[in-house]
C-alpha cells in the first residue's frame, strides 16, 4: 500500500499542540484549560466549549444556571442560538414528572419537548427577564424537584442528557451536565450554539470576552481516567465469513447492557491478541457500522446499509489491517426498529427521511459513538483510516487518544428505491456521496419524485 493520504481538514491545527504521544491522556487544550473552565462555571460565569478540535467545530456558550441575570441571557442570545437547559436523566425525570403536561400528538415516539417557566412567572421565550427567572426556578427545582417551582409550557426548553454522559455521547447537553457534575453542582446547565463556528471563532471569542475555553475531547479525556463504559464479554475467536477471515471481539455496554462485536483483521498480530493493533504502526482501516436489521439482514433496497457492510468487510480483508465495529442498538440512526418502520409510512407519502423523523418527534440522528470509541481504543488503535461518508461521525474522538488520519469514502451504487434517501443524506445531512459525479450516467433523476419510496 502507498503512503497514507490525509483527506479533509488536518487533524491538528496551527496554534494547537501536537497530538499526544502513545500512552498520553488525549487532552487537546490541556487539563489546566479544563480546570479554568470548571472554576468559571462553578462561579456562574459563561464558558466556551468546542465540539472538537477540527477547524469547523461548533462552539457553545455554557453556564451553570445558578444566579442567572437577564444581562447574562442578553449576552448569550446576542451571540448564540437554540438556548436550552440540559439536565441529568434522574433530575429531568423528576422535574418532568412533576409538571402538568398536555400531549398534543399521540404518535410522538420520543419524550415530548418541554419548556418551563417559574410558576406564576412570565412565559415569553424572547424575554431575557422571563428566561432568567425560569433558570433560577429550575435551579430551585434541582435542589427540591417536589417544590413545584415550575410551570409548563414556558420560556425555555429543557432537555434530558444521555445516561453515561460524554463517555457515551459527546453532545452539548451531555457536556454541560458533565461540567456541572465535575464542578460539584446540581446536574443541569444552560447552553447555546454560537452563530459562528470553528476554532478561530473560539479563540477570538475567548480573547474578546476574556472567557475560558475547552473542548468535548478534553472533557472526555478527563472523565475517562479510570472510567469504563464497555467491557469484554468473551475471549477473541476466529470468524470465517464469505468476505474473508476475521477475529471476533465481543463487548458489552456497562450502561445499558447492549452487546457489540468487532471483526478484526490484523496480519501482524498474534492469534488471540486482545490488542491486535499494538502490533503494527499502520493505521488500520476502520468501519463503525450501525445496526440495520432491514438492510443488513433482509437486504432492504430502501437504504445502503447492507452493501456498505459487505463493501467494508471486503475492503478490510483486502487491506489486511482493519476492523469492522458493529454497534447494536442503533437501528434507524438510533430511533429503533418500530419507529423506523413508522417513518417509512410517512416517507411513502413523499416526506424525506429527515422530516419523517422530525414529524414523529424524533431526532434526525441519535446514534452514540462513545462506546465505539472506547472499544477501538481497547483494541489498541490510535491512528485510523475511517470508512465513512459522514464527516461529523465522531465528536470528542481525541479524548480517547484516537485520531483520524484519512477518511475513506464508503460509496455504493444507488438504486431507484434508495436514490431519494441518499440525496437527502447528501443535500440535507452533509454526507459526502458525490451522487451526480459518480452515478449520473445511470439516469437516476436529479429530482425527487413524490411517489418514489424513500429509505
Amino acid at each position: 500500500r502507498g503512503a497514507t493520504v490525509f483527506v479533509g481538514p488536518p487533524r491538528r491545527n496551527r496554534g494547537l499542540p501536537e497530538m499526544p504521544p502513545s500512552g498520553d491522556t488525549g487532552f487537546i487544550f490541556g487539563e489546566a484549560s479544563l480546570l479554568h473552565v470548571l472554576d468559571a462555571f462553578r462561579s456562574g460565569r459563561p464558558v466556551l466549549m468546542a465540539e472538537d478540535d477540527d477547524e469547523d467545530a461548533e462552539v457553545s456558550i455554557m453556564m451553570s444556571g445558578s444566579d442567572v441575570r437577564p444581562e447574562h441571557i442578553d449576552f448569550v442570545t446576542q451571540h448564540a442560538r437554540s438556548l436550552q437547559v440540559a439536565m441529568g436523566p434522574a433530575l429531568y425525570d423528576a422535574i418532568s414528572g412533576s409538571l402538568d403536561q398536555i400531549v398534543l400528538d399521540n404518535f410522538n415516539l420520543s419524550r415530548p419537548i418541554l419548556s418551563v417557566s417559574a410558576r406564576g412567572g412570565g412565559r415569553d421565550p424572547t424575554s431575557s427577564a422571563d428566561i432568567a427567572q425560569a433558570l433560577n426556578a429550575i435551579a430551585a427545582a434541582a435542589r427540591d424537584p417536589t417544590a413545584q417551582a415550575l410551570s409548563c409550557p414556558g420560556a425555555i426548553p429543557i432537555t434530558r442528557c444521555r445516561e453515561g454522559g460524554v463517555l457515551r455521547r459527546a453532545g452539548g447537553s451531555e457536556s454541560v451536565v458533565e461540567l456541572a457534575n465535575v464542578a460539584g453542582l446540581p446536574p443541569m446547565g444552560l447552553y447555546a450554539t454560537m452563530r459562528a463556528s470553528g476554532l478561530r471563532t473560539l479563540r477570538d471569542a475567548a480573547a474578546q470576552w476574556d472567557l475560558p475555553f475547552t473542548s468535548t475531547a478534553d472533557l472526555v479525556a478527563y472523565k475517562r481516567q479510570g472510567a469504563k463504559i464497555a467491557e469484554r464479554t468473551s475471549p477473541p475467536a476466529r470468524m470465517p465469513t464469505r468476505h474473508g477471515r476475521f477475529t471476533a471481539h465481543c463487548y458489552r455496554s456497562c450502561i445499558d447492557g447492549t452487546e457489540h462485536i468487532a471483526l478484526v483483521k490484523c496480519e501482524a498480530a498474534d492469534a488471540g491478541s486482545l490488542q491486535p493493533f499494538r502490533a503494527t504502526d499502520i493505521p488500520p482501516l476502520v468501519r463503525v457500522h450501525s445496526e440495520c436489521c432491514t438492510g443488513d439482514v433482509f437486504g432492504s433496497l430502501r437504504c445502503d446499509c447492507g452493501p456498505q457492510l459487505e463493501k467494508a468487510l471486503e475492503a478490510i480483508e483486502a487491506d489486511g489491517c482493519g476492523v469492522l465495529l458493529y454497534l447494536r442498538g442503533q437501528e434507524g440512526r438510533g430511533i429503533g426498529l418500530g419507529a423506523k418502520i413508522h417513518a417509512y409510512t410517512l416517507q411513502e407519502q413523499g416526506i424525506d427521511t429527515l422530516d419523517a423523523n422530525k414529524k414523529l418527534g424524533l431526532p434526525v440522528d441519535s446514534r452514540e459513538y462513545g462506546t465505539g470509541a472506547q472499544i477501538l481504543a481497547d483494541l489498541g488503535i490510535r491512528d485510523m483510516r475511517l470508512m465513512s461518508n459522514n464527516p461529523k461521525k465522531f465528536s470528542g474522538l481525541a479524548g480517547y487518544g484516537l485520531r483520524i488520519v484519512e477518511r475513506v469514502p464508503s460509496h455504493v451504487e444507488p438504486n431507484p428505491e434508495n436514490i431519494a434517501y441518499l440525496r437527502c443524506k447528501e443535500e440535507r445531512m452533509g454526507h459526502l456521496l458525490d451522487l451526480n459525479d459518480k452515478y449520473g450516467h445511470l439516469g437516476l433523476n436529479r429530482t425527487l419524485p413524490s411517489d418514489l419510496p424513500m429509505g
